[in-house]
C-alpha cells in the first residue's frame, strides 16, 4: 500500500470516528463514596470514553459516553439498581437514565468475590448546562437495599 493510500485510510477513519462521536476509553480518576456501607466496595478501575486524553473527563452535550467500572463485590445479588446523580449541594438524579443494571450493563446474578464489569452508556442531554460536575454512581441490591459498589468522579460537559 502506498503512503498516499495509507494516509487516505487514516484520514477517513479519523473522520468517521469524529463524525460518529466515538472516543477511546481511558482510565479516569475516581474515589470511594464518602458514606461507604458495610458491603460496599470501591472499584478496582473505572474507564470512560472521554473527548480529551487527560484531566477531568470531557463529555459532549448531545452525545453518548461509555463508562465501565471493574469491581469485586462482597455480596451476591440477582436484581441490581444503578443510581447515578450529580453531587453538588444536593444530590440530583440524572434525568433519563436506566436504573435497571441487570441485562446490558451488568451480568446478573452478581456473585460475591468474582471480578464484575459494569458497562453503561451515559447519554449527555443537550439541555444540561456546560460545566464541570461531581458525579456519584452506586449499584445497590434491590431486595436488601445494600450498596454493592459506590464511586465518585468528575465530568466536564462541553
Amino acid at each position: 500500500m502506498t503512503s498516499r493510500k495509507l494516509l487516505a485510510v487514516v484520514l477517513l477513519s479519523s473522520f468517521v470516528c469524529a463524525a460518529w462521536g466515538t472516543f477511546s476509553p481511558r482510565r479516569i480518576l475516581f474515589a470511594q463514596c464518602d458514606y461507604p456501607e458495610e458491603h460496599s466496595v470501591k472499584p478496582k478501575a473505572v474507564f470512560m470514553t472521554c473527548a480529551n486524553n487527560r484531566g477531568v473527563c470531557e463529555v459532549r452535550a448531545g452525545g453518548s459516553h461509555t463508562l465501565r467500572a471493574i469491581f469485586v463485590p462482597k455480596i451476591n445479588s440477582s436484581d441490581v439498581d444503578s443510581y447515578v446523580r450529580w453531587n453538588s449541594w444536593v444530590e440530583v438524579q440524572l434525568p433519563g437514565q436506566n436504573r435497571d443494571a441487570c441485562g446490558e450493563a451488568l451480568t446478573c446474578p452478581v456473585v460475591a468475590n468474582d471480578i464484575t464489569r459494569f458497562t453503561y452508556n451515559l447519554d449527555i442531554q443537550n439541555f444540561w448546562p456546560r460545566d464541570e460536575y461531581p458525579v456519584i454512581w452506586s449499584l445497590t441490591d434491590r431486595a436488601t437495599d445494600q450498596e454493592i459498589v459506590c464511586f465518585k468522579f468528575r465530568i466536564n460537559i462541553v
